[in-house]
């Protein structure tokens, strides 16, 4: 047995249990009769594959709504459909529904049913690292046994979730504890490619294919030889490029620029995104086929406000890798996390990490650096003139929204203008309005 069979082996347990299971039922449509449950991950509902639960409906858009399990519900939530999804008469975006409601699509209609079943469940039995990844939480738990059944497959796995999840650290976790670890581990942003780079990156290009060619380099692909090639914020790759991502996906060789053959390439793709893919492809930002090929095998990076119990413990592993043994800055960490009691985290681990670096550096974790204030409006009031609650209700938006989209940024201000689709002199103005730190 291989060490990475072994440790798949020995960390997960399988138990029958018997729990309540949620469905998906057809009852009016083509499709009538139908059922499907809703176990793992989410359930896509369209008019062709690669939808789960595929309904004969010419009103039904090819990726129409998704269904997901949900704390207090289960989660659905329209994916740009042309016809819409409805729910009570009401047409919907999001919606969280309790059991026995009843869902409208195209001719479709469709009934959350829950039932008591008895199944083989698989927990996770190897403590509260999976690779980098520390995790405590019921959340993550539940990735770390659903991440150990995608360790010994080499088909191209998606892993979902917000900016700032750790979606890299499960890609290196999948390709260091299985059985392509001794081989290299490539990474590629597509977040910052253009058509032309994109080419150049992935498939590379021989000495005079265009000005500045002056020697052959490898792409990404060929770089990755033997071992995983992680495509970060796949859903930005230009779509001209997208074809020629699905051709190598398929027959795995790549074509470098001013190159009239095909390289043989041994690589596992792990893509990664925080974007809604099933939207993009029925906007037609992304290729169906290329969204097909990558959804085979996905999973969900859980955000850090649904992970209660791990915050603490993830600040202080950082604080600790910082600098180890600091009494004093342990105890203005428990300060600054007390403060942000209630907090939801939305630049997540990264931006976890930049309170826990100022802790370190200056032994304060104030909520003002985090762009978050206890004091800010969360409710609509009466008492006071319109005017002044509307503009305090937009400084609140405004810095909320900066914080995040600087974070998400890496703190580039260039970058940041871009994503918020304004100029970098307005982006830098309301920077300075509003007091907030970068870096």
């Amino acid at each position: 047995m291989n060490i990475w069979e072994d440790f798949a082996t020995h960390s997960v347990r399988r138990v029958r249990v018997v729990e309540e299971v949620s469905a998906i039922h057809v009852v009016k449509g083509p499709a009538a009769g139908s059922t499907m449950d809703l176990i793992e991950g989410p359930l896509i509902v369209g008019s062709h594959a690669p939808a789960d639960l595929v309904l004969d409906d010419e009103l039904v858009s090819r990726l129409h709504c998704r269904f997901e399990r949900h704390p207090v519900g289960v989660h659905v939530r329209d994916l740009g459909s042309r016809n819409g999804t409805w729910l009570g008469g009401h047409r919907i975006v999001d919606a969280v529904v309790a059991p026995h409601a009843r869902v409208q699509v195209g001719d479709s209609l469709l009934e959350l049913v829950v039932e008591r079943k008895p199944m083989v469940k698989t927990t996770w039995d190897g403590g509260e690292h999976f690779g980098d990844l520390l995790g405590v939480s019921p959340e993550m738990q539940a990735l770390f046994a659903q991440l150990t059944r995608l360790l010994g497959t080499d088909q191209t796995t998606l892993i979902r979730g917000e900016s700032g999840t750790g979606k890299e650290l499960v890609a290196r976790a999948l390709h260091q504890l299985g059985p392509r670890a001794q081989g290299p581990f490539v990474v590629v942003d597509g977040a910052c490619l253009s058509q032309y780079l994109a080419d150049v990156e992935l498939f590379g290009h021989v000495r005079g294919a265009f000005t500045d060619a002056d020697i052959d380099r490898a792409g990404a692909f060929e770089r990755a030889h033997g071992g995983t090639l992680f495509l970060d914020e796949v859903g930005d790759i230009p779509r001209p490029v997208q074809a020629k991502l699905l051709r190598v996906l398929d027959d795995a060789t790549v074509q470098r620029i001013g190159e009239g053959v095909r390289r043989q390439v041994d690589v596992r793709v792990i893509a990664a995104t925080h974007q809604p893919l099933e939207e993009m492809v029925n906007g037609g930002g992304f290729r169906a086929d290329l969204y097909h090929r990558l959804a085979t095998f996905q999973t969900h990076v859980p955000p850090l406000r649904e992970r209660g119990e791990d915050v603490e413990r993830i600040a202080g592993q950082m604080l600790e890798e910082m600098v180890p043994g600091d009494g004093r800055a342990l105890d203005a960490l428990g300060r600054a996390l007390e403060k942000h009691r209630g907090y939801m985290w939305p630049g997540n681990v990264r931006e976890l990490r930049n309170l826990v670096r100022r802790v370190a550096a200056f032994g304060d974790g104030e909520p003002a650096v985090l762009g978050w204030n206890p004091g800010l409006p969360t409710t609509v009031r009466a008492d006071e003139p319109f005017q002044s609650a509307k503009e305090k209700w937009v400084a609140s938006f405004e810095r909320q929204y900066l914080v995040r989209v600087l974070d998400e940024a890496g703190g580039n201000v260039s970058e940041a203008a871009r994503r918020a689709e304004m100029s970098r002199m307005h982006l830098t103005r309301l920077i300075a309005k509003h007091g907030i730190q970068r870096g």
